[in-house]
């Protein structure tokens, strides 16, 4: 069992699942995909995936939020994964570890998601799926440095959590900030 299947990490940092089908052939479908031959391979994956899509869905936070909180919010978390994927690569290249060109499926429609909401829409839905989002970084995190004994990773990790959780208080003080400014029925 996968380290990502075993916390139900899936609409976030995700695994090394094809973001699209396989190509059929004319022998039948293409040859499986290879999976992560390690914790750490498969870790790489999923926060390289990760970061694209929370680079992305920072940058629409920042254009399309009509809240000053939420833009500054995302402007912080695409700087940061934007810095925290340079990390991941370089400990991908050192470990010759494949990362892949786009996030995953999943992560790709809540893109979807947050182009097609609307201004009364958008930040509730940002909110909240990127507080879901930071609580299973949070949890990766914990499971990883249990199992992984590479350096590599743990130091990635070890400066990865305090902004996961830096990044989860923020987002769940903007969480309150929006359920008070909602009209009480």
């Amino acid at each position: 069992m996968s380290i990502a299947t075993m916390i139900g990490f899936t609409a976030a940092p995700a695994m090394a699942a094809p973001a699209r089908p396989a190509p059929v052939g004319p022998a039948g479908p293409a040859a499986a995909v290879a999976r992560p031959v390690s914790p750490e391979a498969e870790f790489l994956i999923a926060v390289h995936q990760g970061n694209l899509a929370q680079i992305t869905a920072g940058k629409l936070a920042a254009g399309k939020s009509e809240n000053r909180t939420v833009r500054k919010l995302g402007k912080r978390i695409a700087a940061y994964h934007k810095k925290l994927d340079a990390q991941v690569k370089q400990a991908a290249d050192a470990l010759g570890v494949r990362l892949p060109a786009e996030p995953n499926s999943e992560q790709l429609a809540l893109a979807g998601q947050y182009r097609a909401a609307n201004a009364a829409g958008f930040d509730p839905l940002f909110i909240d799926t990127q507080l879901s989002s930071y609580e299973r970084a949070a949890k990766l995190a914990r499971l990883v440095l249990a199992v992984s004994e590479d350096p590599l990773i743990a130091k990635i990790v070890a400066s990865a959590t305090p902004v996961i959780e830096k990044n989860r208080a923020a987002l769940a003080a903007a969480r309150a900030a929006l359920v008070r400014k909602q009209p009480r029925q």
